[in-house]
């Protein structure tokens, strides 16, 4: 269960969007479900109506209105103050500039499609147990609850069933509900309402691998500029690559900038001497208008969790002797507008590559699972050669991209349990031979994902990491990164199948999707590559003779060699049944009237599923 919080003072104006019919007609039965005594009491169980919806408002500030007189509940946005300030602005202005009215909290409790749908009473519950882990309502202390009711109105666009909460503020008594670590507090009470109500737990909560959703402001400026991808996507996917690649902290700056990233770095107090951490930014870009949108600046920890810079410094094995730290300290006081060509390249040719990477299997599958700081560095490996492969066969995020994300996530380590590490001889020349196989896929442009050998090696290395999680304390991340890894290894056999994803496509045994998802199920299971083909091969000629046999008749859709639907069933034009006016016609003689079709006899009605 995901909980989304918002604040603001748009009580009226949220309610009244609760109880209409949504942005696209979306909202269905909207009704109140739960509630303080008095909103369950007035409003519980009924439908609501946008009419009632602002009377609800009313009911829910009047606390505000009528102990405060309307007075605004100021609260500080302190990371928009310190920007403000770090612009210059005083700080009395910056503080200001940063305070708005926080009168109204929102949160929705939204499950997984795959849950299914709870019912009103289920769902009653939970907001009552959520507002109480909280500190919301049903305190001990004496406290008087929070005005609060919570709305079903259907699923969400993604299909989940959910229910929003909508607080206000101020209690009955005047004080004001502690808004403090909201957030955190948030996801903590999800985790126990997910274990009470056998709900589906999620993995990152109870063993981290977290990550930073996209925001709707993210979104807006990629469909602006016309981008693939947003620019934090694309600055995470190139930062990770190139740190892989990179065999030193100066050539992982010069690499960045030769792609167009500038890394900005942040210095400790008392000069130029000590690097705390680093933003970077991408060049500024044209929206559609022709106009050149501010550039944005992100810190490698909001780029991921084991992209900060002592992060980066622990797992990518770059050089740290101090010629190394020397170089690199001068090369982040050079300036941040030196472009240039790409200067990464490798000596190993293909085969070398696919035998360093069964190296790195075989020693990721030797880590003892206690031992969290080599497999987060293994893990952090992985994804970095991952990273480097999508960047330059992908021109958007895709189905490799997914795959690095996982490892990413299975990379992220707290700092205080980094230990110091002094690389012995095989660790070095280890090290030595992941570099290079990152260095030759950031380098090479030719499309790997065709090669099976290479995708079957690169494979072996994310299930090694994989193996060692399930064999450890990270069951639940192990099985959602083999649940990715079936998907995003069925899409690229689909792709190399000549099947666009993003089209509709027949799924039944034998189909061209079909053979695509038993190929990506034979390497995860780690069957013999080949081991299939010879039945996947007779279930793809059945498939195609069965295409071919019902190719025209009516009733089926139609289906192109690579399984995708050019026509649905219900999308043929059936001829109309003769009128009453007609069958007169024809018998006085007159205009006929076209005869009703005779259905044809249909064997076989599972095609299409």
């Amino acid at each position: 269960m995901m909980p989304n919080i918002k604040k603001g003072s748009y009580m009226s104006n949220l309610l009244v969007y609760l109880a209409g019919k949504g942005r696209a007609n979306e909202h269905r039965d909207q009704r109140v479900i739960a509630g303080d005594v008095v909103v369950e009491a007035i409003y519980g169980g009924r439908p609501l109506s946008t009419m009632q919806a602002a009377e609800l408002a009313r009911l829910l500030d009047s606390p505000r209105q009528l102990i405060l007189r309307g007075a605004p509940v100021p609260a500080v946005d302190r990371a928009k103050a310190q920007v403000l300030m770090d612009r210059g602005l005083p700080r009395a202005e910056a503080i200001a500039e940063a305070t708005s009215d926080q009168n109204t909290w929102h949160c929705s409790l939204s499950l997984a499609p795959e849950e299914g749908t709870l019912s009103d009473e289920t769902w009653r519950a939970i907001a009552h147990d959520f507002m109480a882990e909280m500190g919301f309502a049903h305190r001990d202390d004496g406290v008087p609850d929070n005005r609060w009711s919570a709305i079903h109105h259907g699923l969400n666009a993604g299909g989940g069933d959910h229910i929003h909460i909508a607080m206000a503020v101020v209690r009955s008594d005047g004080s004001c509900a502690s808004l403090y670590r909201d957030h955190v507090r948030a996801q903590r009470a999800c985790n126990r309402l997910e274990h009470k109500y056998g709900l589906q737990v999620l993995a990152s909560r109870e063993e981290g691998g977290t990550e930073r959703a996209t925001t709707p402001a993210e979104r807006a400026r990629q469909e602006r500029v016309g981008a693939p991808e947003t620019d934090r996507e694309a600055m995470e996917r190139r930062v990770r690559a190139v740190a892989a690649a990179a065999g030193s902290e100066a050539e992982w700056l010069r690499e960045l900038r030769a792609v167009g990233i500038l890394p900005r770095p942040r210095w400790e107090k008392g000069g130029q001497e000590v690097i705390g951490g680093y933003k970077v930014e991408m060049r500024p870009q044209r929206n559609a208008d022709g106009k050149l949108e501010k550039a944005l600046s992100f810190s490698g920890g909001y780029l991921a969790k084991d992209l900060t810079l002592p992060a980066l410094r622990h797992w990518a094995g770059w050089d740290q002797s101090p010629q190394a730290q020397s170089e690199a300290l001068a090369e982040w006081r050079k300036g941040v507008d030196q472009f240039g060509r790409p200067k990464i390249g490798s000596e190993l040719d293909e085969r070398r590559v696919i035998d360093e990477l069964a190296r790195f299997s075989a020693h990721a599958r030797t880590i003892p699972a206690a031992d969290r700081d080599e497999w987060c560095r293994a893990a952090s490996q992985a994804s970095g050669m991952f990273a480097a492969l999508s960047v330059n066969t992908e021109r958007s995020p895709g189905p490799v991209h997914q795959l690095a994300r996982q490892l990413g996530r299975a990379g992220d380590q707290p700092a205080s349990q980094r230990r110091l590490r002094i690389p012995t001889g095989p660790q070095r020349e280890r090290e030595r031979g992941l570099r290079q196989i990152s260095r030759w896929l950031w380098a090479t442009q030719s499309p790997v994902t065709a090669n099976a050998a290479l995708l079957y090696a690169l494979t072996d290395c994310l299930l090694a990491v994989q193996e060692t999680l399930a064999a450890g304390d990270k069951e639940r991340l192990a099985a959602a990164m083999a649940f990715k890894a079936r998907q995003s290894l069925t899409e690229i056999h689909m792709r190399r199948a000549g099947i666009d994803p993003k089209r509709e496509y027949d799924r039944s045994d034998g189909s061209p999707a079909w053979v695509s998802a038993m190929r990506a199920n034979a390497m995860v299971d780690r069957g013999p590559a080949g081991e299939i083909e010879p039945e996947l091969a007779l279930a793809s000629q059945a498939w195609q003779a069965r295409r071919s046999a019902l190719a025209g008749r009516s009733g089926y859709d139609a289906v192109d060699e690579f399984g995708h639907i050019t026509r649905k069933a219900s999308d043929r034009k059936t001829a109309p049944r003769p009128t009453k006016s007609s069958v007169v016609g024809q018998r006085a003689g007159g205009v006929r009237g076209r005869p009703r079709p005779r259905p044809e006899q249909q064997s076989d009605r599972d095609f299409d599923r």
